[in-house]
């Protein structure tokens, strides 16, 4: 029998029937655990831009929410709230029921703490930022509606993927990334030129232009509020070897033909409208036998190939709230989406002349992929 034909057939993430039906009200649960997941990651979000997390993370001795609001210096009727929803999805302790006492345990801190690696409060963050886009990436299904969401319309984005990508690669780009590309550190401590397309805040920039002081490190995006945060965050770090200009990634400057020796994309050439022309340009000013890392979200081109990778779900929706619109935003964008799979990527590669070397997991990120090519 179809699954066209009965609803309450259970199917395993690989698309087999197990030989057990699901019931509504199982199905009914399934869908309130998503349901008030969402729920819980708005609250995170809110505790996280309002510094309750540190507040609790500071607090060595269990708590009351009065003690909790004086800690932050907060109102004690908003902070109850957010206290209950934290405590009663288990995110923090209660361990006194008749005090009303509440503990974050140390082992949870890296966690929580937006300047951790591991922290899953930035990935709250920016959730919160694709919620206020909601209304209008509804209006691009209709047939005669907008095609897409200008940029503009995810107000905080910026900041928050500087959140999720400074930690991140302050901990993994120079030990981990950089020494799988044979021969890279030792010219990036001789001197070469880089650039980063689609940079945001440039935090991979900044990072390796403070290791590696020999390089220049160059950064461009479409947001000039994003170039001027990366151009003051390297004045205030006192670096003198970056620069941040404001560019469209599939029409670069006429005179930065083979400039670069190191090219990086960084989870960006997906959101570009045109990503054949970037990476038409990318080839154009790299170098001859010049390298070119490409990473992207790991997966497959068709969504039935994606069934039971626990990172399906986060990125089909972020391709949905934002990838998506943001690209075809401009006319004849070709919204890539997310996850846009292996065999797109390498297809295209290889069509805008790029030689693979190779397709490597990234370490320390179990849901990237990198694509390693040379020009």
């Amino acid at each position: 029998m179809s699954t066209h034909q009965r609803s309450d057939i259970m199917l395993s993430p690989g698309g087999e029937q197990p030989g057990r039906e699901e019931s509504t009200m199982e199905f009914a649960m399934k869908m309130f655990d998503i349901v008030k997941a969402g729920f819980v990651c708005m609250a995170m979000s809110v505790g996280s831009r309002a510094g309750l997390f540190e507040a609790m993370g500071r607090l060595e001795e269990p708590a009351t929410c009065q003690e909790i609001a004086d800690a932050a210096g907060m109102r004690v009727r908003y902070v109850r709230e957010w206290v209950g929803a934290m405590a009663t999805s288990g995110v923090i302790d209660v361990v006194d029921v008749e005090k009303e006492t509440f503990f974050l345990p140390r082992h949870r801190i890296p966690i929580l703490l937006s300047q951790f690696r591991r922290s899953v409060t930035p990935f709250c963050q920016l959730a919160d930022c694709f919620a206020q886009a909601t209304g209008e990436v509804v209006k691009c299904f209709a047939k005669d509606g907008p095609t897409g969401v200008p940029y503009s319309t995810y107000s905080t984005l910026q900041d928050v993927m500087y959140l999720v990508r400074r930690s991140h690669h302050e901990d993994t780009l120079v030990d981990h990334f950089i020494p799988t590309i044979k021969g890279l550190q030792e010219k990036l401590e001789s001197g070469i030129h880089v650039i980063d397309i689609g940079c945001g805040r440039a935090a991979p920039s900044l990072i390796l232009a403070s290791r590696f002081p020999n390089s220049t490190f160059y950064g461009i995006d479409l947001d000039p509020k994003a170039m001027a945060a990366a151009t003051k965050e390297a004045s205030a770090e006192e670096l003198t070897n970056t620069c941040f200009e404001t560019h469209d990634a599939a029409k670069l400057p006429a005179d930065w033909s083979n400039k670069f020796d190191y090219v990086t994309a960084f989870d960006a050439i997906h959101d570009v409208a045109f990503p054949e022309d970037a990476l038409s340009e990318v080839r154009r000013i790299l170098k001859p036998g010049g390298l070119f890392s490409l990473v992207e979200i790991k997966g497959n081109s068709k969504i039935s190939e994606n069934i039971g990778n626990p990172f399906g779900p986060v990125m089909y929706s972020t391709s949905l709230l934002h990838c998506v619109p943001v690209s075809m935003h401009f006319k004849g964008g070709k919204g890539l989406g997310t996850i846009w799979g292996k065999q797109s990527v390498c297809s295209m590669l290889q069509e805008a002349g790029f030689r693979v070397l190779g397709v490597m997991d990234v370490p320390e990120v179990p849901e990237e992929c990198h694509y390693l090519c040379q020009n």
